[in-house]
């Protein structure tokens, strides 16, 4: 008599078929994890790439705003003890220092005491061993951007950027409106900056537009706005972008050719102690 075969085993063929469905979702488990944590790990740079410039931005913004704020040289007092109301002696000259389109400096007096003290004196640019030729590119593909008070040293106040630029409007006939390419309030406003640093003068003398020389040089007392661009980039290339754009900062055209996803930043200051 033959017993009946009550096994409740499996086929090798259906062990195989079991093994290759489990590898199937294994590995479609694996690519979804993967592809998700790229999407994440580009995210969070974009993130942090952002919030680089933002901090810097309302640092730099908050501060040339800030440029010519010197209440002693017109608070209708004697400040100085010689009973001349507001004059020469009781202005500490503040402002904007420096105008190039590579580094700021601007100057106000916070304590009113007249004199312009160390912190007091604020420079933003990139620090000599990143932009060798000072045309407000890091040399080296990106750098900290630095911040310095007085004769101090330049403190990164934003990393990995790429370009920084700096443009100036005035009011050369003091009539409280911008100067413009037509003379009128409907013309296009003259953004320029001081192209050589190293002279004695402390004037706008190259119209950013054009290239050209201004008509007139223009005293740094005479600035009203400060136009600023910042190019940032991640710290880190991301796998399957590529960035082959160009990005237009003040009057250069930088072209990139990498992972680095980046972000051009461009903001307007109006100088509120500047009589505008």
């Amino acid at each position: 008599m033959t017993m009946p075969n009550d096994s409740d085993g499996h086929t090798i063929v259906e062990l195989v078929i079991a093994m290759a469905l489990a590898a199937i979702l294994i590995t479609a488990i694996y690519q979804i994890h993967a592809v998700r944590q790229k999407s994440h790990a580009k995210q969070q740079l974009a993130v942090e790439m952002q919030q680089n410039i933002r901090a810097a931005i309302s640092l730099m913004k908050r501060e040339i705003r800030m440029a010519g704020y010197d209440p002693a040289s017109n608070d209708g007092l004697d400040n100085d003890g010689n009973t001349v109301i507001d004059d020469d002696e009781e202005s500490a000259d503040t402002g904007i220092h420096i105008a190039g389109r590579n580094m700021i400096q601007v100057t106000f007096d916070n304590d009113a005491d007249m004199t312009i003290n160390s912190d007091e004196r604020v420079t933003y640019s990139f620090a000599n061993k990143y932009d060798d030729n000072k045309d407000g590119i890091a040399d080296a593909g990106a750098a900290p951007l630095g911040r310095k008070t007085g004769a101090g040293t330049l403190i990164p106040v934003a990393e990995n950027i790429q370009a920084v630029g700096f443009a100036y409007a005035f009011d050369n006939n003091n009539d409280g409106n911008l100067d413009t390419d037509n003379g009128k309030v409907n013309g296009n406003i003259i953004w320029a900056f001081d192209a050589d640093l190293t002279d004695e003068y402390d004037q706008l003398t190259a119209d950013l537009e054009t290239g050209l020389p201004l008509a007139v040089p223009v005293p740094l007392s005479n600035i009203r706005a400060v136009r600023i661009w910042i190019l940032a980039r991640t710290r880190a290339p991301v796998r399957g972008h590529y960035d082959n754009r160009t990005y237009a900062v003040g009057d250069r055209s930088i072209s990139s050719s990498d992972r680095h996803p980046r972000r051009l930043t461009r903001a307007t200051v109006y100088c509120r102690n500047a009589r505008l």
